[in-house]
């Protein structure tokens, strides 16, 4: 069925609505042509094919997300490589394009269409809570862009949008400013969400940070904030924000804060040496470059530790200089979810 006979079937059906009653509330009032017209002028079957659309395009919607999910890793290595950028997923309005109708096209409204049993499209979620476990879409505020996360729904009562996850050291952290800037890695496995969107995020909301760490050993520990905040890339995305801890992993951030984030081709930090250079890695370093490196180079069981404080440490569990932690995984999440 082509788009013009689906709207005719559609505003049929509306109209057909219209001519059962003279007030269908909220100020809507029967046209004056329509007045006369009685009920058995409209077919049952008007308003059981639009359900049966309605339906259909749910479904439909459904799948375009799926394919979407998909489709996010080619598009984190485009913008890596330089590529152009895929604007038909990252556009809000891409999806509505690709279907057989638009309904915002129609200037519908949303409760006329629910009282004849049609889906009313929910809005992009701003964080993860609530959400599905996995990748979701979300949109932190009106002024961005909408994006895709990683929500965890498994650790600490859910809710949380991973920012960054290392567990095997296929991910090469040893970047320069321009992949921090935008991220890198697929959502599903070792990545970095970004520096653009993780001030998108702590800066829509109070968000905490929850940091989980394991060694070698197999030992499990974790470092929580109940206040997280990075600022833009004019402040050179600045730890803002770092509020009371509790865990057992050691308050190893505390003396990063306030920090700007440095990259090998971006030195940021307050030391004379190039600590992300240094180290093979990038964070939020001071003056001393021999804190924690959670970016650090991600050692294997059987390989030789490298020296000079480059693998993935953090201050107070494992301090170096030799040596890598073997899981790194930072999730943020709205305070008091």
């Amino acid at each position: 069925m082509s788009q013009m006979l689906q709207l005719d079937a559609l505003v049929m059906a509306m109209a057909c609505l219209s001519t059962t009653q003279t007030d269908l509330g909220g100020g809507l009032v029967v046209p004056p042509s329509l007045e006369n017209a009685s009920t058995s002028s409209c077919p049952v079957s008007a308003l059981s094919g639009l359900t049966t659309r309605m339906q259909s395009l749910s479904k439909e919607i459904a799948s375009f997300k799926e394919q979407i999910g998909s489709l996010q890793e080619q598009l984190v290595d485009l913008r890596r490589a330089g590529g152009p950028p895929l604007t038909a997923l990252t556009s809000p309005n891409a999806l509505g394009s690709r279907l057989p109708l638009n309904f915002d096209s129609l200037d519908i409204d949303p409760q006329l269409l629910a009282a004849v049993g049609a889906p009313v499209a929910p809005t992009t979620p701003v964080n993860c809570v609530k959400q599905q476990h996995g990748v979701v879409l979300i949109r932190p505020s009106l002024n961005v862009e909408p994006f895709f996360v990683f929500c965890d729904q498994k650790v600490r009562g859910g809710g949380w949008t991973k920012v960054v996850n290392r567990n095997d050291g296929k991910e090469d952290f040893s970047r320069k400013w321009a992949d921090y800037k935008i991220g890198f890695g697929p959502l599903t496995t070792e990545f970095f969400i970004g520096l653009d969107k993780l001030h998108q995020i702590t800066s829509s909301d109070n968000y905490e940070l929850l940091v989980e760490l394991q060694n070698r050993k197999q030992e499990l520990r974790y470092a929580l904030y109940d206040h997280f905040s990075i600022g833009s890339e004019s402040e050179q995305y600045r730890l803002n924000v770092l509020g009371k801890y509790q865990g057992d992993a050691a308050d190893a951030l505390r003396q990063h804060t306030g920090k700007k984030f440095s990259t090998q081709d971006r030195d940021n930090d307050e030391s004379e040496q190039n600590c992300a250079a240094l180290q093979s890695g990038a964070f939020w370093y001071g003056s001393s470059c021999n804190l924690s490196n959670p970016f650090g180079l991600y050692q294997r069981h059987l390989e030789r530790d490298v020296d000079g404080f480059k693998g993935i440490l953090w201050r107070g569990f494992l301090d170096g200089p030799k040596g890598s932690l073997k899981i790194v995984r930072m999730m943020v999440r709205p305070r008091g979810s």
